[in-house]
């Protein structure tokens, strides 16, 4: 009863999205529930939600509760959450022994996903991280690109914004969506929402997406085998390749890749090997693929740089750095996608830009057309696995055709 009690809390104190008025999903609202009956015992409760520049401490004072069982629940908690990071808006309750006022129960909401139980017990108190259930169900709806994909959304909301960016990193390795794509450009996407209710809390996972950009269309399907779920295309390769197109998410091109270029601030002609991404000064900067630093310092005309020695023979640059993390140094190893670096215009550098390399085989290649080899594709024995789930997304994505929809239905229930 205590559990369903916070998880209600939860549902009707923390912001919920409501979804945008030109999608057909209802807008969510909160639907009354009845108390249950109070079964005759001997403690009572006691509910709040955080106000602005309390604290723990504060809290505890302000309820009058014993600040020894409020030190031993810090040290005893501090694994799963830390109390002194408690947020505004969060809702906590505690249950009461009534003959001795002593804390017998506490429960303190961390996010929209989780919440701290804290129980007494012989040796004074246990706690647990409990992640909240939430009902999911299968949203759609089709994306009519107008200059980016995150102001292309339906919606404003960070979860909006948020799903963009799931949308981004599945492609992250076919399309640059910062130079890549046009107005006109479309994108399909299946997901996961979450719901408490009729409380629309946010998206999971995203199922199934067809992105057309410049001609082409480029599928993606979720699909787990093992344990293991990845994105593959409609033939189960996968998405993923040796190297991501770009090691940065927001930039525009400044220099390309030529055999003779005229460098901006010498004046003469001489191969600029790599791909020049001008970004403000700071912007993090991740490594294309896994593999292992072997140079991270000053190198000359490149500044501050970082080379990283990659499987199959790649090998990749990244110049004019303002700033290298401590950790990256020579030896290190890094997975795709691990910060190695900040923009920035040391060395010859007329302003704060990436010079971003690639070298394959010992030759310099060209980031931009490079044909990278794909991660590995779906068994051949869960292959059929894969077409039936491919075959059963295919005519959700096939119905969407207006220019903005959300079609809700539910797919499962998971009790709380």
């Amino acid at each position: 009863m205590k559990r369903l009690i916070i998880i209600l809390l939860l549902i009707i104190t923390v912001p919920f999205l409501v979804p945008d008025k030109k999608q057909e999903t209802p807008s969510p609202v909160i639907a009354e529930v009845l108390p249950e009956p109070v079964e005759e015992n001997h403690s009572h409760t006691i509910t709040g939600i955080v106000q602005s520049r309390e604290t723990l401490d504060s809290i505890f004072g302000k309820h009058k509760l014993n600040k020894a069982d409020m030190n031993t629940i810090y040290v005893t908690a501090k694994k799963q959450f830390n109390l002194s990071k408690i947020s505004v808006g969060s809702v906590y309750s505690f249950e009461l022994d009534k003959d001795k006022n002593e804390i017998q129960k506490m429960q303190f909401g961390i996010n929209d996903s989780s919440f701290l139980n804290v129980v007494r017990n012989t040796e004074g108190f246990e706690s647990k991280k409990i992640d909240i259930q939430y009902e999911t169900r299968i949203g759609s709806f089709y994306i009519d690109i107008q200059g980016n994909l995150a102001s292309s959304m339906p919606g404003t909301h960070k979860e909006y914004n948020r799903l963009a960016m799931n949308l981004s990193d599945i492609y992250a390795w076919d399309i640059d969506f910062n130079n890549d794509i046009r107005n006109g450009d479309s994108a399909k996407i299946i997901v996961e929402e979450l719901w408490a209710g009729d409380a629309f809390k946010g998206y999971g996972d995203i199922l199934a997406a067809e992105f057309y950009s410049n001609g082409k269309v480029h599928k993606a399907y979720k699909f787990e085998d093992n344990g293991y779920a990845d994105y593959y295309d409609e033939n189960g390769k996968s998405l993923k390749k040796a190297l991501l197109r770009s090691p940065l998410k927001f930039k525009y091109i400044s220099s390309r890749f030529s055999r003779s270029r005229l460098h901006p601030k010498l004046r003469v002609y001489r191969p600029h090997l790599g791909v020049d991404y001008a970004a403000k000064t700071g912007t993090p900067v991740s490594a294309a693929g896994s593999g292992q630093v072997v140079f991270a310092g000053n190198k000359g005309q490149m500044g501050k740089m970082v080379r990283v020695k990659h499987p199959g023979g790649y090998e990749t640059y990244y110049g004019h750095l303002s700033r290298i993390p401590r950790k990256i140094r020579r030896g290190t190893k890094v997975s795709q996608g691990d910060l190695i670096g900040y923009v920035g215009s040391t060395g010859l550098s007329t302003g704060p830009h990436l010079d971003y390399r690639i070298k394959f085989n010992g030759r310099f290649v060209n980031p931009l057309t490079i044909k990278l080899p794909r991660g590995t594709s779906i068994p051949k024995n869960v292959l059929a696995e894969f077409r039936q789930t491919m075959d059963s997304l295919d005519p959700r994505l096939a119905s969407l055709i207006r220019p903005v929809i959300a079609l809700t239905d539910k797919k499962k229930k998971t009790s709380g």
